[in-house]
């Protein structure tokens, strides 16, 4: 289908979770198939054997089924051909792609950082459809040469005539088509505004699914040969495009609102104890106090640990008394350390960079300004999403 861009969500670590078969790695991004990716290969398998047997001559019916399997995973391989070319000028732009996946409609690149200008996202987008132009011109080019009725002409004419049906479909004006992408970075370029462009484009992308639908029926009540696979396949592609189109809609509105998660909102104020007071008198002066968090200094007042609201649940009552704060409290790593200045998407990143329940919050010159939890994070990204949808 085309590249399915990235969004800012709530922070998450590791690598990704498998998406189906590995199929190996492409410029360094992971390909998966898809199990819907093998109904399509069976259908094509069972039910094209039968056209195989009509176009070429000489076939047995066991033959047939190999060059209708053969034919679908040449199908599979140009569309990975597709997706490759958007990843290419991806990772040219200094774009994050995590990985390519092929399923039952076609394939999508899950790039993970947005272009930041139209010509970028011009670019991205138009990389796959010249892909499969060139792909089904190289057929064209081919095809005189070929004998009449042979396996060869009739693979490369299908492979031909898919690719250029892909390229045509993938053009449509709608995300999360390709040709979406392209309307979205000319509506951008014009309005100077990547929110105005997505919406315009998922606008049209619903449009598209709308009329997938009312075209499928249309074809039921004209032909004397309807299918309920046809009309089925229909039904899932709109509800993919329609989808896909929400899907990018709350994705811009969503990163247009992200400045205003700003970390000083959340931060929770934080007590300054020394490691060796008792985790129940910890606790007793945080509670006095009004805390939100613990903060262990050192000797010279810098602080060095902090304690997770877990650690001192972990700590049985009867035990508090004589167990020392400083053992159940976390050494700060650099990346726990967060300036207070953060907002919206560096803010992000910044926790995704290294995902622990608390972090140590400073001002400017090191002093402390309190403990951000990451549940607060959380909770007030949940805020913003909503906020978008409700628009």
């Amino acid at each position: 289908m085309g590249p399915a861009a990235g969004q800012s969500g709530q922070p998450r670590s590791g690598q990704p979770r498998p998406a189906g078969l590995p199929a190996g790695r492409y410029f360094g991004v992971p390909v998966y198939f898809s199990p819907s990716w093998f109904l399509f290969a069976g259908y094509i398998t069972l039910f094209w054997a039968q056209v195989v047997r009509d176009n070429v001559r000489d076939i047995s019916s066991g033959e047939s089924y190999f060059v209708a399997f053969g034919f679908a995973v040449l199908l599979a391989a140009s569309v990975l051909l597709h997706e490759l070319g958007h990843c290419v000028v991806s990772l040219a732009l200094g774009l994050k792609v995590r990985r390519v996946v092929l399923f039952l409609l076609g394939g999508v690149s899950e790039i993970e950082t947005e272009p930041d200008r139209p010509s970028h996202e011009y670019l991205v987008a138009m990389a796959g459809p010249l892909v499969s132009l060139l792909l089904a011109g190289a057929g064209a080019a081919g095809y005189p040469h070929l004998e009449p009725g042979s396996v060869q002409r009739w693979l490369v004419v299908q492979l031909m005539l898919s690719n250029l049906g892909v390229m045509l479909f993938n053009l449509l004006p709608g995300l999360p088509l390709d040709g979406g992408r392209l309307l979205r970075a000319g509506v951008w370029s014009v309005s100077r505004s990547a929110v105005t462009g997505t919406k315009a484009a998922a606008l049209g992308g619903r449009g598209i699914a709308v009329l997938v639908i009312l075209g499928a029926l249309y074809a039921q009540t004209r032909s004397d040969n309807a299918s309920l696979y046809g009309l089925v396949v229909a039904f899932v592609l709109a509800a993919f495009i329609w989808i896909g189109a929400g899907q990018a809609l709350r994705a811009v509105t969503l990163r247009a609102s992200l400045p205003r998660l700003q970390i000083d909102t959340l931060v929770r104020p934080a007590l300054e104890v020394t490691g060796e007071l008792s985790v129940g008198e910890a606790v007793r002066r945080a509670r006095d106090a009004q805390a939100g968090g613990l903060v262990v200094v050192g000797g010279d007042g810098r602080p060095f640990a902090v304690v997770s609201e877990a650690a001192i649940l972990g700590v049985p009552e009867q035990r508090r008394p004589w167990t020392a704060i400083g053992d159940v409290a976390r050494s700060l790593d650099p990346r726990m350390v967060l300036a207070d200045r953060l907002t919206g998407e560096a803010l992000l990143k910044a926790i995704e960079a290294y995902p622990v329940s608390e972090y140590l919050v400073v001002r400017r010159d090191g002093s402390t300004v309190g403990i951000l939890a990451t549940a607060d994070v959380a909770k007030a990204f949940d805020a913003l999403a909503a906020s978008g949808q409700a628009r």
